[in-house]
């Protein structure tokens, strides 16, 4: 696995990193046996780098992953949406104690959206850059869906490493084109701003074309590494193959491509109080007569929508 260094952090990660959301209760919920057995699984094929956050509720999985691991320590990213300086502190500690970890690689402020947000978390990034300093974290870094955010954050000096959203097709991306994000992206790698890539596959909507997507990124040379969310050993096996180079089955890839994941309300339980189109900063979701309206083709999975449904009506399926 070719591994690149994440801008000027020194920081080392495989090409492909392991994304927990889709393992997580927020999507495929696995359980903490078989979510561990994947990260196991893909540290034995020489992925190196973990993702993970607060909101997803990966912890436990990553956390018996790492405690069965006997090879070298993988590199761990996690994220935060907290605001305060004391939120952020204590989300830190707790990530080192779920991960039996006395230290995390990279902690990000977690999908800021715009220059308001950013500032609202004044107190969150005052308590990353002093764990950097403290050597709780080695590296800061803020996630976006949002374009004119990451150019934002690529001026930042504060800010180590960024976790744009970014694909072949522009899926997801909000306020800017594909090619505007290019070249914001290619701004902040001038500013040596570590990069690794969110939703290479669209949120799974490239995923019958994941050789393509991948080989796009990788050409693209915009990041030092692909985060993609796997839940099975033929999904790791495969990523590694395609960042390998390798050619891929196509009955193989059919076989682990499946079938569509979809998001899903249920009508029954639904309140349909809103907090869930508040929290979507795709658009996707829309005020409906008995429940939100989902446009499917704005949907990138991210799962966002699902904790703040106060019914717990919200699946990804």
């Amino acid at each position: 696995m070719k591994k690149n260094r994440l801008g000027k952090t020194g920081i080392e990660v495989s090409q492909l990193a392991l994304g927990t959301l889709t393992m997580s209760p927020m999507q495929r919920g696995l359980s903490v046996d078989d979510g561990s057995a994947v990260i196991l699984h893909a540290l034995t094929k020489g992925i190196n780098f973990i993702d993970t956050a607060q909101m997803y509720g990966s912890y436990p999985q990553v956390g018996a992953a790492l405690q069965k691991w006997l090879g070298p320590e993988p590199v761990i990213a996690s994220k935060s949406a907290i605001k305060t300086y004391d939120g952020m502190m204590q989300a830190i500690e707790d990530c080192c104690k779920a991960l039996h970890r006395k230290t995390i690689d990279i902690f990000l402020l977690h999908a800021v959206r715009d220059a308001a947000d950013l500032q609202s978390r004044e107190g969150a990034l005052n308590a990353l850059l002093e764990a950097r300093q403290r050597g709780l974290i080695k590296a800061t870094g803020a996630s976006s869906h949002s374009a004119k955010t990451i150019a934002l954050l690529a001026e930042d000096e504060r800010i180590d490493v960024l976790h744009p959203m970014i694909n072949r097709d522009g899926i997801g991306i909000l306020d800017a084109s594909l090619d505007e994000m290019i070249s914001f992206l290619g701004k902040a790698r001038e500013n040596g701003k570590g990069i690794y890539a969110m939703k290479p596959l669209g949120g799974g909507h490239l995923r019958q074309e994941a050789a393509a997507a991948l080989k796009w990124l990788f050409d693209s040379n915009l990041a030092d590494c692909a985060a993609v969310g796997m839940t099975s050993f033929d999904e790791v096996d495969m990523n590694v193959a395609i960042t390998a180079g390798l050619e891929i089955d196509a009955a193989f890839a059919g076989k682990v491509a499946g079938q569509d994941r979809r998001l899903f309300i249920n009508e029954m339980i639904c309140r349909n109080c809103g907090a869930c189109i508040e929290a979507c900063q795709q658009g996707a979701l829309k005020p409906g007569e008995k429940s939100p309206k989902i446009d499917h083709s704005l949907c990138v999975l991210c799962g966002y929508c699902a904790p703040k449904c106060p019914a717990f009506a919200i699946r990804i399926i």
